[in-house]
C-alpha cells in the first residue's frame, strides 16, 4: 500500500491526476503549463465556431471576439490540480484512489465583455427595431385626416444579451432566436372626432401675437406646421389631443426674440467724493418660448379672439442690486489729486490713461496690475506721442508719454487708503513736483505699480482728469485704518560728474551742454498703517534710489575761431514713459542752447 502511494505520488508529481477532465478535455498526467496550452488550442478552436442568431427567417453569425469572450484556462488548470490535492493527506489519497474508477470533469468557465456584447447585439437590433407610429392629424388637399397609431418592435436587448452569456462560454455553437417586444405608441387614440374638430378650429384663421406695440400673424399654414399632438385619457376613452409644438416654433420663436427682449441693466455706483451708493439694476425680458407656445395653442382653439400676448421670462442683470450691495462700496477709504501740464499731447495721455486705469472694481483678494489696466500704449488705443524716459537721464517723444502722472496719483491714493503695496518704483529721474518719495513709475515690461486689495469687501477705484488735475477716490468698506508716514531727507549723495565728448564740428574751445545729467541720492518713506485698535495693518518701507546721471558736454575742435555770446542750455527731467518734468536753466559763458527732447 505504501509502495502504490509512493508510486502515485512520483508518476503525477506536478501533473494532473489520471480521471481528470477540463470540459470533456483529456489532460491527465499533463503538467499545468502542458494542460494549459492544450486547452489553449482546444478553445482557439472552438471560438471560431459562431452563435447564429435569427429572426423571421434571417440570421446573423456572432463569434467570440464580437462578445468579447475571455475563458479562464488558468483557473480550470489550477482547479484540476486540486481536484488530488485540495484536501489533508488522507482525503486526497481517497481522492486519487478514486479517480482511477471514476473520471471527474472540471468546468472551464469564462466571461463576456458586456460592454462589447451591447454594441454587437445594437448593431444587429438596427436592422429588426421598428419604431412605432403615434396617432395623429395629416393635411391631405387642405383636408385633415385622423393618422392611427402603430406598434413598433425592438429587440429585448437584456434578455438577448442573457441568453447569449448562457451559451458563449461553453465552447460549442449553437442557434438563439432573438426575442422581439413589442414598443407601444407614445400616443395612442381610440376617439379621433375631437381631435379633428379642435385642429379644423386651430387652422381655422391666422394667429397674432403681440409685445407691446410690435405684432407678429402666424398664418394658417405655419400653424398647421407647428401642430403637435399627445393623448389623453378621457373616461378610459384614449382621446387624441392637438397643440403647437414648441420645439417645431423655435426657428419663429428665434426670429422674434430680439424684439420681444429688453435688456437687463447692471446695479452701478455713483459717489460725490465722500461716499459711494448703489444704482439699483433693472431687470430684462426675454420670450419663454414654452410659455408662448401654451398660450398660442390656447388661443388657436378659439373661433374668435386670435389675438396673444408673447409670454416672457425675467432676465437677471449681471450684476443685480442685491450683489452690488453685498460689494460693500460705500465708504471713502482715501482720495488723491496732483496737477502738473506739459504740453497738449501730454495731457491727451493723462486723460486717456485716467480713463483706462479708473473705474475698477477690485474684489478682495485681488491684485490690480497697473500696466495690464491700461494696456499697451499704442496709436490705435487713442496714445500720443510725449516726452518719456528711455534711458538714465534721457528724454524722448514716445506714445504714452506722461502716463505716470496716473499711476503717480493713484499709487498716492492706494497709500493713504492703507492698502498692500505689492509692487511700486520710483522714476529714474528725480521729478520735483511730484511729492518726495513718492512717485510711481510704470513701463511696458518693466517697473509696475500693483496693489492688493486686502480688506474684506470689493473696492472701487475712481479717476478722472482733465489731463491737468487726475484725482482717484477709493471707495469700499471703512474699517478705520489709520495712515501715518514719515519721508527722510535726501541722502547716500553722488556727485554729479561732467564727460566731455570732441565735435569738430564746432569751433574749437566752444561748449555746448549735451545732457545736464544729476546728482544721485535716495530717500526713504516709511508708512505705518493701524486699525482703531491699534492692530498694525501694515508697515512698509518704500526706498527711492535716483542714479548719479553725468552731465555731457561737447567741445569744439574745429581750427575756426568765433566768438559767441553766453548762452542758456535748457535740460529737462521727465517720468518712465512719461511721468512729468523739472526744468533747470544755467548760464554757461561760450555754449550753444540744445534741449533733448
Amino acid at each position: 500500500m505504501v509502495l502504490a502511494i509512493l508510486v502515485d505520488s512520483v508518476l503525477y508529481y506536478n501533473k494532473i491526476h489520471a480521471g481528470v477532465t477540463v470540459a470533456g478535455q483529456q489532460v491527465s498526467r499533463l503538467t499545468p503549463d502542458e494542460a494549459a496550452a492544450r486547452l489553449n488550442g482546444v478553445v482557439d478552436d472552438m471560438q471560431k465556431d459562431s452563435i447564429t442568431l435569427t429572426y423571421e427567417g434571417k440570421s446573423w453569425e456572432v463569434f467570440a471576439d464580437d462578445l468579447g469572450v475571455a475563458m479562464d484556462v488558468e483557473g480550470a488548470v489550477a482547479a484540476a490540480m486540486d481536484v488530488s490535492r485540495a484536501g489533508n493527506i488522507f482525503s486526497d489519497l481517497g481522492k486519487r484512489l478514486k479517480l482511477y474508477f471514476t473520471d471527474v470533469d472540471v468546468p472551464l468557465t469564462g466571461k463576456m465583455d458586456d460592454a462589447k456584447t451591447n454594441a454587437t447585439l445594437a448593431k444587429i437590433a438596427t436592422e429588426i427595431d421598428v419604431a412605432p407610429v403615434n396617432a395623429a392629424l395629416s393635411m391631405e388637399n387642405g383636408q385633415i385626416k385622423a393618422v392611427q397609431d402603430q406598434p413598433g418592435r425592438a429587440v429585448d436587448i437584456d434578455t438577448l444579451r442573457e441568453q447569449v452569456r448562457g451559451v458563449a462560454t461553453t465552447l460549442h455553437s449553437t442557434e438563439l432566436a432573438i426575442p422581439v417586444k413589442v414598443v407601444e405608441a407614445a400616443v395612442k387614440a381610440d376617439d379621433t372626432a375631437e381631435a379633428l374638430a379642435q385642429a379644423e378650429t386651430m387652422i381655422s384663421a391666422p394667429i397674432v401675437l403681440t409685445s407691446g406695440d410690435k405684432k407678429w400673424t402666424l398664418s394658417t399654414q405655419q400653424i398647421a406646421s407647428y401642430m403637435g399632438f399627445t393623448s389623453k385619457d378621457v373616461n378610459g376613452v384614449s382621446t387624441l389631443v392637438p397643440q403647437l409644438d414648441a420645439a417645431k416654433m423655435e426657428a419663429f420663436f428665434t426670429s422674434i426674440a430680439d424684439e420681444v427682449a429688453t435688456k437687463p441693466v447692471n446695479a452701478t455706483f455713483k459717489s460725490d467724493g465722500k461716499k459711494a451708493w448703489v444704482v439699483p439694476g433693472v431687470p430684462g425680458k426675454a420670450i419663454d418660448p414654452a410659455a408662448t407656445a401654451v398660450v398660442v395653442s390656447e388661443t388657436s382653439l378659439k373661433a374668435t379672439g386670435r389675438t396673444v400676448e408673447v409670454a416672457v421670462k425675467t432676465t437677471d442683470p449681471d450684476r443685480t442690486t442685491e450683489e452690488a450691495e453685498a460689494m460693500g462700496v460705500k465708504d471713502l477709504l482715501a482720495t488723491y489729486s496732483d496737477s502738473y501740464g506739459g504740453t497738449a499731447n501730454r495731457q491727451h495721455n493723462v486723460r486717456i490713461t485716467t480713463e483706462y486705469a479708473s473705474n475698477v472694481f477690485l474684489a478682495p483678494g485681488e491684485v490690480y496690475n497697473f500696466d495690464k489696466q491700461i494696456g499697451p500704449r499704442t496709436a490705435a488705443r487713442g496714445y500720443k506721442t510725449a516726452p518719456g524716459i528711455v534711458g538714465p537721464g534721457k528724454l524722448e517723444d514716445v506714445y504714452g508719454g506722461g502716463i505716470c502722472e496716473v499711476s503717480t496719483a493713484l499709487f498716492n491714493a492706494v497709500f493713504f487708503a492703507g492698502l498692500e503695496v505689492v509692487e511700486r518704483k520710483n522714476h529714474s529721474i528725480y521729478i520735483d513736483h511730484y511729492p518726495k518719495g513718492r512717485d510711481a513709475t510704470v513701463s511696458a515690461g518693466g517697473p509696475n505699480l500693483r496693489f492688493k486689495n486686502d480688506t474684506g469687501h470689493y473696492i472701487w477705484i475712481r479717476g478722472s482728469s482733465d489731463g491737468v488735475t487726475t484725482t482717484f477716490n477709493i471707495y469700499g468698506t471703512s474699517e478705520g485704518r489709520k495712515v501715518s508716514y514719515t519721508t527722510s531727507d535726501f541722502y547716500n549723495f553722488v556727485s554729479r560728474t561732467t564727460v566731455t565728448i570732441p565735435n569738430p564740428s564746432l569751433p574749437a574751445g566752444q561748449k555746448v551742454v549735451k545732457t545736464n545729467g544729476q546728482q544721485g541720492k535716495q530717500c526713504k518713506v516709511v508708512r505705518t498703517v493701524k486699525l482703531p485698535d491699534g492692530t498694525v495693518v501694515h508697515k512698509d518701507t518704500f526706498i527711492s534710489t535716483w542714479p548719479m546721471v553725468p552731465q555731457q558736454v561737447e567741445v569744439g575742435t574745429a581750427s575756426t575761431t568765433t566768438t559767441t555770446k553766453p548762452s542758456t542750455t535748457t535740460t529737462t527731467g521727465g517720468n518712465g514713459n512719461g511721468g512729468g518734468s523739472s526744468t533747470t536753466t544755467t548760464t554757461t559763458p561760450s555754449t550753444t542752447n540744445v534741449t533733448n527732447w
